[in-house]
């Protein structure tokens, strides 16, 4: 039997072959999951080749050490005081070692249909750019044997192969790698759409187009639903700096006025967002009628600022200041009271003491402080409440 009718190849990226470091872990977690992913990690086995190289990656478990306990522990069970691996974990193995030799097999016999194509001296004299090429990857591969290998020099040469690979395929067929993929994403946000797309458009087959763009953005973990707090995305990126207390800031900026659908939330956004107690009401321009829809537009105005609520994470020992995170963004008027204000930093205090996160200190550029202890005579039981949390913290 044909072994591409056992083993799905198609799947699988085109350098499989070459993957090494976080890329080849990446590619093993979503193949065959966490556990193996886990096993090869303490080993240090970061590359494909490595691993068809090793001939029992579960000689560790052999030995006792401290190191490999809760390694062990998920996946092995104790008989007789040996650990025996788990099935799910050997069939995941045998696996991954068949999918992988499947596909060398597979680049092995196209090379070997390929011998036959060679560079003539007339193709180079004509094509400067490719002679150049040439010795840029003699150089780049002499370099790598050398040890010296730079994290700069190694997307480069993924990003050239990229776009020397895209252009072989036709348009509706390009692939782009993972590395090329967050370079595409940081340059839309650095940039914007109007540099993303002349960038892209000058460069074939170099950066997705923006409608791919979009949807990395929306399948992401990363995307921010208008009004939302984020607590836990908060909690999570606190945890992985190993910082507990942090600075919480309220401003405004001026944003353009425009009217957006939301496919992910069914909601319109861009409208100025209402309040509960100072509290954005989420998802509130949900409807399926067009009636309504021409209402909001006639009685409700467009957003003109941008209310974002940010947090600045304090690290405890002399370590490097992380970067701020955004908690929380939405359309509003200047329209809200010192109240409100005072009502969403409650609400942010206690929404973060529940996870464990300690506010030492909140900042807002909207209100100055003498409109804020005039106010504080008409919130008074809040005010207390936000004094004594403070006093618990």
């Amino acid at each position: 039997m044909n072994s591409n009718s056992i083993y799905n190849l198609s799947t699988l990226p085109d350098n499989v072959s070459t993957l090494k470091g976080d890329e080849f872990y990446k590619f093993i977690q979503s193949v065959v999951g966490e556990p193996l992913h886990d096993i090869l990690k303490i080993q240090l086995i970061d590359s494909t080749q490595s691993f068809l190289d090793t001939k029992d990656v579960f000689e560790i478990f052999k030995y006792d050490s401290p190191d490999l306990f809760e390694i062990t522990t998920k996946s092995c069970f104790k008989i007789y005081g040996e650990y025996v691996v788990k099935a799910g974990i050997k069939n995941s193995l045998t696996y991954l070692t068949a999918l992988l030799k499947t596909k060398q097999q597979k680049l092995i016999n196209n090379n070997n249909n390929n011998t036959h194509r060679h560079i003539s001296y007339e193709l180079l004299n004509k094509n400067p750019l490719l002679r150049s090429l040439i010795d840029w990857y003699e150089e780049n591969e002499n370099t790598n044997l050398n040890n010296n290998s730079d994290s700069k020099q190694s997307f480069l040469s993924s990003f050239i192969d990229n776009i020397t690979n895209n252009l072989s395929r036709s348009k509706r067929n390009y692939q782009y790698n993972e590395s090329v993929k967050r370079f595409a994403l940081l340059l839309y946000i650095l940039g914007g759409k109007l540099t993303y797309e002349l960038i892209r458009i000058n460069l074939a087959g170099a950066l997705p187009h923006f409608v791919t763009l979009e949807r990395l953005i929306l399948n992401s973990n990363y995307s921010l639903n208008e009004g939302e707090f984020q607590f836990d995305k908060l909690k999570q990126y606190l945890n992985d700096n190993n910082v507990q207390f942090g600075f919480a800031s309220e401003d405004c900026t001026g944003v353009i006025r425009k009217i957006k659908y939301d496919v992910k939330t069914n909601s319109f956004i861009g409208f100025s967002t209402p309040f509960d107690n100072g509290i954005p009401i989420l998802q509130y321009y949900q409807t399926d009628s067009f009636e309504k829809l021409k209402t909001w537009f006639s009685t409700i105005n467009k957003a003109p600022l941008l209310n974002v609520h940010m947090f600045q994470p304090l690290p405890s020992s002399s370590t490097s200041l992380p970067s701020p995170f955004l908690l929380s963004a939405y359309g509003v008027e200047n329209t809200f009271t010192a109240n409100d204000v005072l009502r969403r930093w409650l609400f942010i205090y206690e929404g973060c003491i529940k996870k464990q996160i300690r506010i030492i200190g909140f900042s807002s550029g909207k209100i100055s402080f003498l409109n804020l202890l005039v106010n504080i005579s008409n919130y008074k039981m809040y005010f207390i409440s936000f004094i004594l949390c403070f006093h618990r913290c």
